[in-house]
């Protein structure tokens, strides 16, 4: 179970409001004052999250073991979230779907021959997609039994190994991709770094994290037990800014579920301006998750109510999407609509 992976806090300094040195630093300003903001998970089993003091940056404190979280995506992450050691029919519409979605912004990026990297590549859809679409397609998959799937059933190119411990060639992407995953890394930092390092100069890095100033996530739904960092526009700026990272642009969506960012590898030195792209970022989050706290049972009936209708009529839809299909392959081809380059 994930709570067991990630239950590390010993139960001290858990008093939600109140200051402490957090036991781990924050990642961009490298200093350790910070608020409690809540001392549970969304499971209600023990985690103290952190509001970091200098930047605004919410994170899990203490963090879990390195060796503990790599063996957990490797073998129990996906059967955890997903209930299902391979993918589900409906997960591949989902996953074709939104595959999709995201070729359209790999593909203002790149030419025909580009080479693209997928940090977090799950059953390798993606990369099948791109593909079709005449890129050369890489993935990093830790989990070993989505890698043989993603190989299997679309033949296409995955790593099986943590971003962590993967070796990647220098200078030799002109794409980085790395969809949902960052949050769920115990350094971030040294992960935009390694993937700088991966990418040849003016390439570019695409990230995209859950927002914490989400309107959609009730507080308590928000400290997921694998997430050991929630970042807003501020803060996801600023730690691309640390790592040497040009930002080109960074965006939410209406409800603010969601955090894109394009960022550039410079050809030379960025200034490392990040105190001023956090500027009053702490006030700003600490309201926003004091107000969401206290938030009326009514209001949180409404908004489980607008989610889970939501997801039914996602489902449904996927589940027809897939029930006219013979094969995985075919059923990408049909929901991501994107024919061979």
């Amino acid at each position: 179970m994930a709570h067991r992976v990630f239950q590390s806090w010993n139960g001290c300094d858990g008093e939600i409001g109140l200051e402490i040195s957090a036991q781990s630093a924050c990642p961009i300003s490298g200093t350790y004052d910070g608020v409690v903001v809540y001392n549970r998970d969304r499971y209600g089993f023990p985690m103290r999250t952190v509001i970091s003091k200098a930047t605004g940056l919410v994170y899990t404190d203490p963090r879990p073991a390195d060796d503990a979280i790599d063996d957990f995506y490797r073998n129990g992450y996906r059967r955890f979230y997903k209930s299902a050691p391979v993918p589900k029919w409906k997960h591949t519409a989902r996953n074709a779907r939104i595959a999709g979605q995201r070729m359209d912004v790999i593909q203002s990026l790149t030419t025909k021959g580009s080479t693209v990297l997928d940090v977090g590549t799950g059953s390798g859809e993606l990369l099948y997609v791109g593909r079709r679409a005449g890129l050369e397609m890489q993935g990093i998959e830790a989990d070993q039994a989505y890698a043989q799937f993603g190989r299997r059933s679309y033949g296409v190119k995955i790593i099986n190994q943590s971003l962590q411990r993967a070796r990647l060639p220098e200078a030799h992407f002109d794409v980085v991709t790395i969809y949902h995953v960052l949050e769920h890394l115990a350094d971030p930092t040294a992960a935009l770094k390694k993937l700088a390092t991966a990418l040849k100069p003016g390439g570019h890095l695409v990230i995209e994290v859950p927002n914490v100033d989400s309107l959609d996530a009730q507080f308590r739904q928000k400290w997921h037990p694998g997430h050991l960092f929630h970042f807003n526009c501020a803060t996801l700026s600023a730690l691309a800014n640390v790592c040497g990272f040009e930002v080109v642009t960074v965006y939410t969506c209406d409800r603010l579920s969601v955090v894109w960012a394009i960022l550039k590898k410079p050809e030379v030195a960025v200034d490392r301006r990040w105190p001023y792209l956090i500027e009053g970022n702490f006030d700003h989050t600490w309201q926003i998750l004091q107000s969401q706290a206290r938030q009326s049972w009514m209001t949180n009936l409404k908004h489980k109510f607008m989610r889970n209708s939501k997801k039914l009529q996602r489902n449904l839809h996927e589940w027809i999407s897939a029930m006219s299909e013979p094969s995985h392959r075919k059923l990408v081809d049909k929901v991501s609509r994107r024919k061979a380059a």
